[in-house]
């Protein structure tokens, strides 16, 4: 108000309530503009583009990976073909066998035409013996022969096929046993060296393609649940996700894998491509009222999981959402309608197959009698928990979480973990005979990262810059009030008497 000193009275009651308004507007104005800028120029950061820092961040994780390995020891394997009254296996939980997980994206090819981007994805684990339990080269591991019971799971409706490659099986010893009783490293990356799987693969060599049954075995010679994975560029498949360049939406969201926009394994909605890979989100912006869930492609079950909002967190100071997997993820159609998709029945009016709990995966993976829980058969059906000893489901231990920074769609920490169950029955198998139908655990497994402190730093300084404009526009609305006050003050005392005086003088 020092340049209106020198002016008349009117003139520097104008200039001074001017002068205040102006600022109060431009308050008001930075107050409303500044968030919705700082998010257009934010929004260019959170796309998959070279040089931006959600690309590095994708293309080179700066964050450590863990998987968490746990196998299931058939303790009593020894009386399960006696026929014994109330006989069930008991289970031993062995681990966790650690590894770190490093993934690298190779054979990027960028569609400006859709503005996606389509690559593969290898991923490399390392043991670490300081954060596993047991001893890895030395621990054994007795379970049932998966590859036994996923030749009779898949020539069950193939009699004549079964019954030849069971009296093949017997006649030529190609197995001796239906359990395995083998060293954890082989079980899990190092693979079993099976004669039964190797001389199954050179038999249907031989057979023209027209005429071979129905047993889709892995092009394996040995059998592993990780054997062949560890490096290889082609085992989870080819994606391709949304840049975000057209829309920030989009970033990260699953367009089509190995080519298509829905899998052959599943039916309707539980086919289709949905969410993200887990690793880029889009970002959510600024939330009002419950955040809406959240839905991860996992090539390890050829369908999306969908995880419901459970609650507010904080992690590095930073606030989040966590989201869980509940019962809705494997429930077959029997609580939830929207799930009935899950059944792989051929003829859908025998929908559900499976109690609730446990997802059948069998066509996604080699045509074996598998299924996916949660660890321990967590919120599973009490049938499964019943038919075998040894399961102590815990929500805290067992429950998949992601937890996400919502403004900018940011991973805070996840802890991805699914269990793997074969479905056990004779299926026509002469090694079987006996065999108690139970869906049997196998192995679980358990992915875990976590923000670093530095990544936290940075997302701090975003979160933060929203807030900056907005306080300095409280700081010149302040302003702006005092000055209109000192200038309402000014008008009815100093320069009316000022102008009082004048009149007098003239």
């Amino acid at each position: 108000m020092g340049c209106c000193s020198k002016r008349s009275p009117t003139t520097k009651r104008l200039c001074a309530l001017g002068s205040a308004t102006s600022v109060c507007v431009l308050a008001l104005a930075l107050g409303f503009l500044w968030p919705a800028l700082v998010w257009q120029i934010a929004k260019n950061e959170l796309v998959l583009e070279p040089g931006t820092e959600v690309y590095d961040n994708w293309f080179n994780p700066p964050i450590d990976t863990y998987l968490e390995i746990y196998l299931w020891n058939w303790t009593n394997a020894d009386g399960a073909l006696q026929g014994t009254e109330g006989y069930k296996p008991h289970l031993e939980q062995l681990g966790p066998y650690t590894f770190i997980e490093q993934h690298k994206r190779v054979n990027l090819e960028w569609n400006d035409d859709d503005d996606t981007l389509t690559f593969q994805q290898q991923r490399i684990w390392h043991y670490l013996p300081e954060k596993s339990v047991g001893d890895y080269e030395n621990d054994r591991v007795i379970t049932i022969n998966p590859v036994l019971l996923t030749v009779g799971y898949a020539l069950r409706n193939e009699p004549i096929f079964l019954d030849y490659v069971d009296q093949t099986i017997m006649l030529n010893n190609l197995a001796s046993s239906p359990f395995y009783d083998v060293p954890v490293r082989e079980m899990i990356f190092d693979g079993y060296d099976d004669s039964l799987l190797t001389n199954l693969l050179v038999l249907l060599a031989l057979i023209p393609p027209e005429a071979r049954p129905p047993i889709d075995l892995p092009p394996y010679d040995r059998f592993g649940w990780f054997f062949g994975r560890n490096e290889s560029e082609t085992y989870d498949g080819t994606f391709t996700i949304g840049t975000g360049k057209d829309n920030v939406q989009n970033t990260g969201v699953m367009r089509l894998w190995n080519g298509e926009n829905a899998t052959k394994y599943y039916r309707g909605e539980c086919g289709r491509m949905r969410g993200t890979t887990g690793e880029v989100w889009p970002p959510f912006g600024r939330l009002r009222g419950t955040p809406p869930n959240v839905t991860v492609f996992a090539p390890d079950v050829c369908s999306s999981v969908t995880l419901q909002y459970f609650e507010e967190v904080e992690r590095f100071g930073i606030d989040g959402f966590r989201w869980i997997g509940n019962d809705r993820v494997f429930d077959n159609g029997v609580h939830y309608e929207e799930t009935a998709c899950q059944c792989t029945a051929e003829d859908e009016s025998s929908c559900p197959v499976l109690d609730n709990g446990a997802m059948d995966v069998s066509r996604c993976k080699f045509s074996a009698p598998a299924t996916v829980s949660f660890p321990h058969f967590y919120l599973a059906n009490d049938s499964y928990l019943t038919g075998v000893s040894g399961m102590n489901p815990n929500a805290e231990e067992h429950r998949f979480e992601m937890e996400l920074e919502p403004y900018t769609g940011v991973p805070l920490g996840v802890k991805a973990q699914l269990q793997v169950n074969l479905d056990v029955r004779e299926y026509g198998m002469t090694l079987l005979k006996g065999i108690p139908e139970v869906m049997l655990p196998v192995l679980w497994f358990r992915q875990t990262a976590s923000l670093t402190d530095e990544l936290a730093d940075d997302i701090k300084l975003i979160l933060m810059l929203p807030d900056i404009g907005v306080y300095v526009a409280y700081a010149l609305g302040a302003i702006g009030i005092v000055g209109m006050v000192l200038a309402l003050y000014f008008s009815v005392t100093r320069w009316k008497l000022e102008t009082t005086d004048r009149a007098a003088l003239e």
